[in-house]
């Protein structure tokens, strides 16, 4: 485990005093510790914990880390710890109202460790030209408002922590920029209103049958998609205002979650088109739409989009074409000639 910090944690009845490892956006207990937090023999949470993998809740190896551990004996140990994930588990099964107080105060300290964490990278961003103050501010009210203990918390954190990391990897190197996807890529293909509200309805018609969505869903409000789809083509004489297809699906996902063009599911169908502009372009990136943009990032993406300030817009743009790897324009000569 890499920059593990160590918080402690108190009951109420102060009765469980714990050294809680915090490290990869999560909370970690040993099983010595959930017996002391939940207050029963090490046979009752060993058959906890041995059920919780059994009945397939978690799979172990996402959910379970080894961490050196000095002993009494002045020797080192690797000891097996589980993550918040577990600890809430077997907390349900031993019925512990400590469990409760445990995650209460793990959610709030996690969300705490995040953000004082990523507001290190600080100087370095700010060298690069970054409003870094934005991003944190960014990343705390997202998790605020849409919750951390859940996959979508995890994702937004570590979209926002993988964005600080290559932002602070590429010091010193100009030439490769994230500004730099100023790639010009005149052979992209548009998306046509009328088939993107086509694929809006077939999709429609996919999440009503799963109870997923409502009559509302993907139905217009003016002319907001018209417009988005047209912004995005764009340009002045023989410049495009949005030169390739990073700058453009980027965009297209800010105006459609942003403006609102439809009366319910914006994110949902700015997702959808999203992905949908990128595959139609996929023979001008670098790699397979399935390898840059993932489910999580693409959650991730969607809900910071949603929760970002209009003063924000470069930063998230920015944001989105970080993960968008454009092929140079010789590689797509080459394979034309």
């Amino acid at each position: 485990m890499t920059e593990q910090q160590i918080r402690i944690f108190t009951s109420n009845d102060g009765h469980a005093q714990l050294e809680v490892a915090l490290d990869q956006e999560t909370a970690w207990l040993s099983q010595a510790q959930m017996c002391e937090l939940f207050g029963r023999e090490r046979s009752v949470i060993t058959k906890h914990i041995r059920n919780v993998f059994k009945e397939g809740e978690l799979e172990r190896e996402s959910v379970c880390a080894k961490f050196a551990r000095t002993a009494e004996d002045g020797k080192t140990y690797q000891v097996d710890y589980f993550n918040l994930d577990v600890i809430i588990s077997v907390g349900y099964r031993v019925k512990s109202q400590r469990g409760v107080q445990f995650r209460k105060w793990a959610t709030q300290v996690l969300k705490d460790h995040l953000v004082e964490g990523y507001t290190l990278n600080q100087r370095r961003l700010a060298e690069r030209g970054i409003e870094f103050e934005q991003a944190v501010d960014l990343l705390s009210r997202t998790l605020t408002n849409q919750g951390l203990v859940s996959n979508e918390g995890e994702a937004v954190a570590r979209v926002i922590s993988d964005y600080a990391r290559s932002w602070s990897l590429l010091q010193g190197y100009d030439e490769q920029q994230l500004a730099e996807v100023g790639i010009k890529q005149p052979d992209m293909q548009p998306l046509e209103l009328g088939e993107a509200l086509k694929a809006i309805g077939e999709l429609k018609q996919t999440l009503m049958a799963k109870g997923e969505a409502t009559e509302l869903f993907g139905q217009l409000r003016g002319d907001g998609l018209a417009s988005a789809l047209a912004t995005i083509e764009q340009g002045f004489g023989d410049e495009l205002f949005y030169p390739n297809v990073a700058t453009r699906a980027a965009h297209l996902l800010y105006f459609v979650i942003k403006n609102h063009p439809l009366a319910d599911g914006n994110k949902r169908c700015g997702s959808f088109l999203f992905l949908w502009y990128l595959r139609r372009n996929a023979a001008l990136l670098a790699r397979p739409v399935e390898q840059l943009i993932n489910d999580n990032t693409l959650v991730a993406l969607a809900l910071l989009v949603a929760e970002s300030l209009p003063d924000q817009k470069t930063l998230m743009i920015r944001l989105i074409e970080h993960f968008l790897l454009l092929r140079e324009p010789a590689d797509v000569r080459s394979e034309g000639e």
